[in-house]
């Protein structure tokens, strides 16, 4: 099948949706044209999203923004497809810094000979091929913008990429620092496809991968006080120069809308393995680096099946940690959950308080027992069950600096989650850390963060085979999440009662994500996806699902999370809005 099919494949049914023939099986016209039905979907979006892109209004503030393009021997068509990009934005008030690395083919010279005539924008010639940082270095000396702004020469802007950028600024002119989503542009330029609609500012997303990506805008002063791109971390130079420029500032925004187009190439380093090897290793050093300057202790593990790096930090005080477990009548599972942390955990420096909320008799017996054997400090007190009150009860029987919240129905898995749920509970701009919780013996996702829908919060994925690799590695790598489940949740004891413990007005339901929507006015909340535990879910009381004075009551508990915290109405700041409000899967919102 040949390209222009492909094309005309597209155009036809982008026209028979658009005049009404909603019943055009996509499935079909994939295996016409071989396209994948996530591009078809794609063309959707764009073709309801993207009708008015070119539409403005007046700004009061108009930095001036400068661009920078390092080019190296690339063909005419492109190149002149990214300087046009430029040339063609909406908002007027930008330079261009051309940087040509020594190009040897004839063509590059010639055409950017062509485009030195126009004023507002700037061609330099380097003598000698040097590092792409070097070239960045060399663009960001040229500059006189307020915002730098960088583009591949491969890449393209979309038209309002620069009028959104400044449209933002106007809103806060504080921001030092924005970002957007992207997708890719197919090397022919036939198509867009892979949006990566992103979350809002996320420093954890950032420390797993480079997820702002390349068209950003940077405050000049500050990206001069960091002098650009360090030639050291050639090949990952960008990423560690986001990673070095966010830790200078907290005014980060970031725009949901596609302004960023990066084109597929089959000459691309990350398909020549050598140089792939060489820049993965660069990144490991960057992150090495970036713990360093942050004066956290971690170690970068590398995993294979995604190439990519995670980071686990530790907790330089070694601190106790104070495992709290709810439970009532559910001797066997308790027994379970309790045996299994003894027996695998490796991390010692912990004590385990049990809260019953009136069990019988004959099985507080048999948790007395089962606390001395363990060692645990056991609250037996009869009352109706209210999880919140429960919570704060061990919470203030604890004696370790963190508390970890468990459900008695949690089987662990790994003889360093806990240390490593620690670790990452330590870094002090983080409140709650959540863990990734599989149904009993099997692959399937039960919870991997908790996403704010428009009908109510629900858990990440869940019923997901978490073999496979979801939307950017959200199952894989460690993502800034709003909420994380309560079922397995630790925090520092000192920050729990800083936003007062749980809402004891919450005595089911919904009162671990108003924790973490406290939580996340000033903190950030993180899921841990090297964690995986198992999750006998809801064995003790049973499921809200099924029963219709519990949906009543979770519904009441709903409208009072939502009053209390309504700035989270409808929002969810590591979501996006151009994903689907009503799936866990991270669909695209059409």
């Amino acid at each position: 099948m040949k390209k222009i099919d492909k094309q005309y494949i597209l155009s036809l049914y982008l026209f028979l949706r658009r005049e009404g023939f909603v019943g055009i099986k996509r499935k079909i016209l994939c295996k016409i044209s071989g396209l994948e039905e996530s591009i078809l979907l794609y063309q959707e979006w764009i073709q309801k999203n993207e009708k008015s892109i070119k539409k403005t209004t007046n700004l009061d503030y108009k930095p001036l923004i400068s661009i920078i393009v390092p080019i190296y021997n690339i063909s005419s068509e492109k190149l002149i497809q990214c300087i046009e990009s430029v040339r063609k934005q909406t908002y007027t008030n930008w330079e261009l810094c051309l940087v040509d690395n020594a190009s040897t083919w004839n063509s590059v010279k010639k055409i950017l000979k062509r485009y030195e005539k126009y004023p507002k924008i700037k061609v330099y010639y380097k003598i000698e091929k040097e590092y792409i940082s070097k070239v960045i270095n060399d663009g960001i000396n040229m500059i006189t913008g307020e915002y730098i702004a960088l583009l591949n020469c491969t890449d393209i802007l979309a038209p309002n990429a620069i009028y959104e950028m400044t449209k933002k600024v106007n809103k806060n002119p504080k921001y030092d620092f924005i970002y957007s989503d992207e997708d890719k542009l197919t090397e022919d330029g036939a198509y867009r496809k892979d949006p990566f609609f992103k979350p809002d500012w996320s420093p954890d997303t950032l420390m797993s991968l480079m997820y702002t990506s390349h068209f950003s805008i940077y405050r000049t002063f500050i990206a001069k006080e960091l002098e650009g791109m360090c030639i050291e971390f050639e090949g990952a130079h960008d990423y560690d120069f986001i990673l070095r420029f966010t830790e200078k500032t907290k005014y980060i925004g970031h725009i949901s809308k596609v302004l960023y187009h990066c084109r597929e190439c089959n000459k691309s380093t990350f398909i020549n393995t050598r140089l792939r090897l060489n820049i993965l290793e660069v990144q490991k050093k960057v992150k090495e680096r970036a713990l360093k300057r942050r004066n956290l202790e971690g170690k970068i593990e590398f995993l294979p099946e995604i190439s990519q790096y995670r980071v686990n930090y530790y907790d330089k005080e070694c601190s106790k940690v104070s495992i709290i477990i709810l439970s009532k009548d559910n001797f066997d599972m308790l027994q379970n959950c309790i045996k299994k942390i003894d027996t695998i955990t490796e991390y010692r420096n912990y004590e385990i308080i049990l809260v019953d909320n009136g069990s019988s008799e004959k099985i507080k017996e048999k948790y007395e027992k089962l606390s001395v054997k363990y060692n645990c400090k056991y609250l037996y007190k009869k009352m109706k069950f209210n999880f919140s009150y429960m919570c704060n009860l061990g919470a203030k029987m604890a004696k370790g600096k963190y508390l970890l919240f468990l459900n008695d129905d949690i089987e662990v898995q790994g003889k360093k989650w806990l240390e490593r749920m620690l670790g990452h509970a330590s870094v002090p701009y983080i409140g709650a850390v959540g863990v990734k919780l599989l149904y009993p013996n099997t692959n399937f996702i039960q919870h991997d963060g908790v996403l704010n829908l428009k009908s109510s919060p629900q858990h990440s994925l869940i019923g997901k085979d978490d073999r496979n690799n979801y939307y950017f590695y959200r199952n894989k790598l460690e993502y800034n999440f709003l909420a994380v489940t309560g079922a397995c949740l630790m925090i520092k004891a000192e920050k729990f009662w800083e936003v007062q413990g749980f809402d004891e007005k919450l005595y089911i339901a919904y009162n671990d994500v108003d924790l973490c929507f406290r939580l996340a006015k000033k903190y950030f909340n993180v899921v841990r996806n090297d964690v995986v535990l198992y999750h006998h879910e809801s064995v003790s009381r049973g499921m809200d699902q099924i029963d219709k004075e519990k949906m009543k009551r979770l519904e009441k508990e709903k409208i009072y999370l939502y009053k209390k915290n309504k700035r989270y109405q409808g929002y969810d700041p590591c979501y996006n809005v151009n994903l689907a409000d009503n799936r866990i899967d991270y669909y695209i919102r059409i």
